[in-house]
């Protein structure tokens, strides 16, 4: 019996059947046992009956089988050609990543944004309350070079001869501040104000009374944790019972007072008094020099000392002048009489000097203060003293007051150190010259040092004189001249006497100077 022909294998089709299947089966010889077919199969259990669909149980599922399914959704037949799965995967995955970087830019954009958004409007402010939540040195922190210093909180207030205890407030931002309107030697500092200090007081008849009679030129005292505070009085003002300027303006150090009528008392204005800060020193305390010192009417500062020596002012040869050169101010609107000006020197040993005419006007001395001093004028004076050589160091006090018998007093302490000219034995050999030295003095700026003196000529001839035959050594080493009156070289007639100023370099302290002229020394100390 013929047989169709078999057709060939279709390339495409991936199920084909193995080589051996495809073989025909073997022929059979008589009495041999037919090998079983392997392309035939029977159910392994032909005893047990075959459910219907609906009965049978599903296969095991893999855990990613659900994803295999999603993905055969969209792409069908794509996704059942095993060659096009790893291109659908990879495609999926730089999408992911894209995605993933978006969100990430979008964040970033979000927090940007959120950052420059406007902060909401801050709530209304609650009512001005007697004083902080926090204790105030808990609340105010002051830092110097990252060290913690005690805040400046005042706790009294003295105008005049009036005192008043200082209590802590912090008014809203209305203006208002919560106070008692009957209270009186009471003052209110609005918290915080540490460079401009603002302070209330209630608007009752004396404080109106001591704000008015306050002048220019007037002193406030301020007491702090860390000291007393002084002001002085500058101008008046009138501010808004709503303007919160004072309070915000703490550029200048300075005291702002406050007359508080009261937001019940419907005062749209409030009498202001602005006083600037002083650095003066207060009355029968030790001050240095060039400290201004506060009397009430006038304020005084030293302004620099020196010694002249006896003879080259005429003196007795163990006398000396001692000279205080000061700067008085008036502090009131009235006339003072300077002629009750009063002063005197106190040495080491307690010994007091009192103001000498003579003294205050020589070697171009100013002169002790007389006449009328008009309010708010400046004036400078000399105060001089006569004292002994010996007057002991090395400490004096000079004191002022502005009459006799003023318990207020200036008192400023001053270093003091004897200047000795000492000249050494005479030479042996016939002079040449005969030297005197009269004046030996610090010049005003402290840089040079000033020789005044004589040389008379002992011989027949003319006596010429250079930089040679004179010189001012400290310490080994020489000290240059910076001028000479008159100039050099100088040519002195026999018999004659040449008075000179030599200017030199002042020489460092610590050890003498010895000056030298034609074989002659004289040792100068406490430079």
């Amino acid at each position: 019996m013929s047989s169709n022909p078999t057709p060939p294998p279709d390339p495409s089709d991936d199920w084909q059947l193995p080589e051996e299947a495809k073989a025909p089966p073997p022929q059979l010889s008589a009495g041999s046992t037919p090998e079983p077919d392997i392309r035939s199969g029977t159910w392994e259990s032909a005893d047990e009956e075959i459910k219907p669909v609906p009965g049978q149980l599903s296969p095991a599922r893999s855990a990613l089988q659900p994803v295999i399914d999603a993905l055969r959704v969209p792409f069908g037949s794509l996704w059942d050609d095993p060659r096009g799965r790893p291109l659908i995967l990879v495609s999926l995955l730089a999408l992911i990543a894209v995605c993933g970087l978006s969100c990430f830019v979008l964040s970033l954009a979000l927090i940007e944004n959120v950052g420059r958004t406007a902060a909401p409007a801050p709530t209304a402010a609650p009512a001005a309350q007697a004083g902080p939540a926090l204790p105030i040195t808990a609340a105010l922190r002051v830092l110097v070079n990252d060290t913690p210093v005690p805040a400046a909180v005042p706790n009294r207030l003295t105008i005049r001869n009036l005192t008043f205890d200082v209590l802590i407030l912090q008014p809203n931002d209305k203006g208002e501040w919560v106070i008692d309107p009957s209270a009186s030697q009471v003052a209110y500092w609005a918290a915080g104000t540490l460079v401009n200090y603002v302070i209330g007081l209630p608007a009752i008849e004396a404080n109106q009374t001591a704000i008015a009679s306050l002048r220019h030129g007037d002193l406030i005292l301020l007491d702090t944790a860390i000291g007393t505070l002084r002001y002085r009085v500058s101008h008046s003002a009138t501010v808004k019972f709503d303007e919160l300027v004072s309070l915000r303006d703490q550029s200048n150090p300075q005291l702002t007072l406050m007359l508080l009528a009261g937001s019940s008392a419907g005062a749209d204005l409030r009498q202001a008094v602005i006083a600037v800060y002083t650095d003066e020193s207060t009355a029968n305390s030790l001050t240095t020099l060039g400290a201004p010192i506060n009397l009430g009417d006038v304020r005084v500062r030293t302004l620099s000392a020196r010694l002249i020596p006896g003879m080259s002012v005429g003196l007795p040869a163990d006398q000396n002048y001692y000279q205080v050169n000061v700067e008085i101010s008036s502090l009131v609107t009235r006339v003072l009489d300077a002629t009750q000006f009063t002063a005197q020197l106190i040495d080491s040993g307690g010994n007091r000097y009192p103001v000498s005419e003579s003294a205050s006007s020589a070697d171009g001395g100013l002169g002790w203060t007389r006449g009328a001093l008009s309010g708010g004028q400046t004036i400078t004076a000399t105060s001089g003293f006569q004292v002994p050589v010996t007057m002991p160091g090395p400490r004096l006090e000079w004191n002022f007051a502005t009459e006799a018998n003023n318990p207020y007093i200036a008192r400023v302490t001053l270093p003091y150190e004897q200047i000795v000219v000492a000249p050494t034995a005479q030479p042996t050999e016939a002079p040449v010259a005969e030297v005197n030295l009269l004046n030996v003095s610090i010049s005003p700026e402290g840089n040079e040092l000033r020789v005044v003196g004589t040389v008379r000529n002992l011989t027949d001839r003319f006596l010429p004189v250079s930089l040679r035959d004179f010189s001012l050594e400290s310490g080994g080493n020489l000290t240059a001249l910076n001028a000479s009156l008159p100039a050099l070289p100088w040519s002195i007639t026999p018999g004659e006497t040449l008075a000179f100023q030599l200017t030199f370099s002042r020489p460092p302290g610590g050890q003498p100077a010895i000056f030298r002229m034609f074989n002659q020394a004289f040792e100068i100390s406490g430079l």
